[in-house]
């Protein structure tokens, strides 16, 4: 038993890079530039959609660069907590579930979403009957 050789584990193969999501600033571009029904009194919305769609890659390129800093700092006590003090400004998670509702919402008023392209119908106008009844009860009363 004293030849035995200890075995050897194999060697871990690198995990594959995880792919990143397309570019959300793209995207919204895309989608935004797709809309031919908005007007000129949209571009406002448009904006916000762009810029929101633009913080939240930033907040996902702070996170990257957060993390290459965490490693190239290990061992440095003061700029440790410097970097910590910075990675709670970094948090993307909370910034994604911030401004992605936002941008979602954004984008439907900008008639982003298959509910608000229905309710752009002219067959189908935004509030239907329910509007046409309060209209009608709001007159009755003005009588």
């Amino acid at each position: 038993m004293a030849n035995r050789r200890p075995r050897l584990a194999a060697a871990p193969t690198p995990a594959k890079a995880r792919e990143r999501a397309p570019d959300l600033r793209d995207a919204v571009r895309d989608a935004v530039e797709a809309m031919d029904w908005l007007q000129p009194s949209d571009q406002a919305m448009k904006a916000l959609a762009l810029r929101q769609a633009e913080e939240i890659e930033k907040a996902i390129d702070r996170a990257e660069e957060l993390a290459e800093l965490r490693r190239d700092l290990a061992g440095d006590e003061g700029a440790y907590r410097r970097l910590q003090k910075l990675e709670a400004m970094c948090e993307i998670t909370k910034t994604v579930g911030w401004l992605g509702p936002q941008l979602q919402g954004v984008l439907r008023d900008l008639g982003g979403a298959p509910t608000a392209r229905q309710a752009m119908k002219t067959d189908k106008p935004v509030g239907g009957r329910l509007a046409q009844l309060r209209a009608g009860a709001a007159g009755e009363h003005h009588s």
